[in-house]
């Protein structure tokens, strides 16, 4: 199992370990993120290159020290504390389960939106490596970032994002409904469009249980 430092991270998390006084440094051809504006602080994970690109589309992010390899949140506002996110609703019985899970179950094409967001998180996990090891290819990894960023340009940043949370996070319900404001249906249009791009769904194919059936 990778270690904790090695994990990639979704744009919504990187912006909490930037408002939580986080510092973001190049490492090879990808980024490390670390919990505060030290390098010798803890190794939070690692994030692809469009991920950075989009935090400083959104004026988001500053040199820190005149460093342009190394990235603080911008601006004069305070770090915060981070605080937990309920992941259930007390008025739900059952466990939480992940919200990507229930999507997939909840839709006539399970099969291949599970297949997307396994696609999804391979090619993520290829674009947040520094790309140092002898194992790593560094035609794989190019390949994969350049499908990141084609995602993101046909999907929009906003459902790209959601797919991070549904795929990396593996938010749960009630945690994707607080970050977001959306539910199940918003989840279930974002993997669909994400199957859609790779290839796996015509685009209108996918439709609820309910309709499939009839």
């Amino acid at each position: 199992m990778p270690a904790k430092s090695e994990r990639p991270l979704s744009g919504w998390r990187a912006r909490r370990l930037l408002r939580a006084g986080g510092l973001i440094v190049r490492d090879g051809t990808a980024f490390l993120v670390h919990q505060r504006a030290d390098e010798r602080s803890r190794r939070c994970g690692r994030l692809p290159p469009h991920i950075v690109a989009r935090l400083k589309g959104e004026q988001l992010l500053a040199a820190f020290r005149g460093d342009p390899d190394r990235l603080v949140q911008a601006g004069e506002a305070p770090a915060v504390r981070l605080k937990p996110l309920a992941v259930s609703d007390p008025a739900e019985s059952k466990a939480p389960g992940s919200l990507l899970d229930l999507a997939a179950r909840r839709c006539a094409e399970e099969t291949r939106l599970r297949a997307a967001a396994s696609r999804f998180g391979a090619d993520y996990h290829l674009a947040a490596s520094p790309g140092g090891r002898r194992t790593d290819d560094p035609r794989l990894q190019a390949a994969a970032r350049l499908r990141l960023e084609a995602l993101e340009e046909k999907m929009g940043a906003d459902r790209a994002e959601a797919v991070e949370m549904l795929v990396l996070d593996r938010l749960t319900p009630s945690a994707f409904r607080h970050v977001t404001g959306q539910g199940l249906p918003e989840a279930q249009g974002a993997l669909t469009k994400l199957a859609e791009v790779y290839g796996l769904l015509a685009p209108g194919q996918l439709v609820g249980r309910a309709l499939a059936s009839s």
